[in-house]
């Protein structure tokens, strides 16, 4: 789509100026139409659209042309760390550097799965419901189940061979 059709695509264009919309970039390139300069004298919506459209080309232009040739600091300092990187590969150290890289990847994901799960721990464990006592170091008979004591007369030794049925 030529300059001046798109920069009228984005606005409403009356039926006058339709027929001048193919004729618009002709007349941007150079070539004389006394119907198009009359126009755009009455026209103000056409001249802003071929300013739009010069200003765009104007800008195309300046980005097309080439750049100037580099500082002579420049090209010196990308030669300097083109050596230097040479080196640094070609040195006994270049060996660990594969592997630092690694051992960092796997630290860090050692980092994250244990931060993962203390907080799953902290969240979703199961609450204890009994707390254990924090200061007792030493157990005492009462921490065990006691034997029943010795009977006191002959009677209830009797009675209770009686109800377990020993006596027969």
């Amino acid at each position: 789509m030529p300059k001046a059709m798109k920069a009228f695509s984005k606005m409403r264009v009356p039926m006058r100026c339709r027929k001048f919309e193919a004729r618009l970039e002709d007349y941007l390139e150079g070539s004389s139409d006394s119907e198009v300069d009359e126009h755009l004298i009455h026209c103000p919506d056409c001249r802003a659209a071929l300013e739009d459209s010069r200003l765009a080309g104007d800008l195309l232009r300046q980005a097309w042309e080439p750049a100037s040739e580099p500082h002579q600091a420049f090209a010196v300092g990308v030669l300097a760390r083109i050596r230097e990187e040479q080196s640094r590969a070609e040195s006994a150290a270049a060996f660990w550097i594969p592997l630092e890289f690694l051992a960092s990847r796997v630290s860090l994901t050692a980092a994250m799965l244990l931060l993962a799960l203390s907080v799953y721990l902290v969240e979703f464990a199961p609450r204890r419901t009994a707390p254990l006592p924090l200061n007792r170091t030493e157990l005492s008979a009462g921490d065990f189940p006691q034997p029943p004591g010795d009977p006191v007369s002959n009677e209830e030794v009797l009675q209770s061979l009686a109800e377990r049925n020993n006596g027969r």
